[in-house]
């Protein structure tokens, strides 16, 4: 949305001028991350302020364009401290799923993982790194694959409406029981699980 100027986000750059002109008065800029000007803008500079009809218009702009230069560092290492957050919160929620006590995985529509954390690879008997590119069903007794068909073609179902989280029972080779809970990823082009072993005091005959 345009503000009263004109252009979009004008109040932001009012204060970034502020900022930038702040620090020139008080000698404390930040340190130059842009390019310097060049040689031939600094020669018609110093011609204009060496002429007393455009001494006045040279300084001005000379004023303006380091006003600008340091808007641009101001940018430059606000850019910076974003970058930095940004990878920590990243850094942070892949500890979250990586190392989860629950079982994640990140399952492609068509039932091949993507993507698992330790607690699935320990759960489901394998390496994390071996989890990845393999059908979700291979790790299921026989006669399962149907139960996780059925698990995805509802959820793609679901999508198609109001996106909710899917559940169903089944069972590992090695007779083991799980419960899968399932939803759509936002973007629709995946499947958020989340596995649970049964105890078998539990489990269904």
């Amino acid at each position: 949305m345009k503000d009263s100027r004109g252009y979009p986000n004008a109040k932001g750059h009012d204060r970034l001028r502020r900022s930038a002109e702040e620090l020139m008065e008080k000698g404390t800029t930040p340190r130059t991350s842009g390019g310097a000007l060049s040689v031939d803008a600094l020669t018609l500079l110093y011609q204009r302020a060496s002429t007393p009809e455009t001494a006045a218009d040279a300084l001005k702009l000379l004023h303006e364009l380091r006003t600008h230069q340091i808007e641009l560092d101001l940018l430059y290492e606000q850019l910076q401290a974003n970058e930095h957050e940004i990878t920590e919160e990243l850094t942070h929620y892949k500890s979250l799923y990586e190392f989860a006590p629950a079982a994640y995985l990140i399952v492609a529509n068509d039932g091949v993982i993507i993507k698992g954390n330790l607690a699935a690879g320990e759960l489901l008997a394998t390496s994390v790194m071996a989890l990845t590119g393999k059908a979700l069903d291979a790790f299921l007794a026989s006669g399962q694959e149907g139960i996780v068909n059925r698990l995805l073609r509802d959820i793609e179902e679901q999508a198609l409406n109001t996106p909710s989280t899917e559940t169903a029972l089944v069972d590992l080779r090695d007779g083991r029981r799980l419960s899968i809970h399932a939803k759509h990823a936002i973007n629709g082009d995946s499947v958020r699980m989340i596995l649970t072993e049964i105890p078998a005091q539990y489990s269904e005959s």
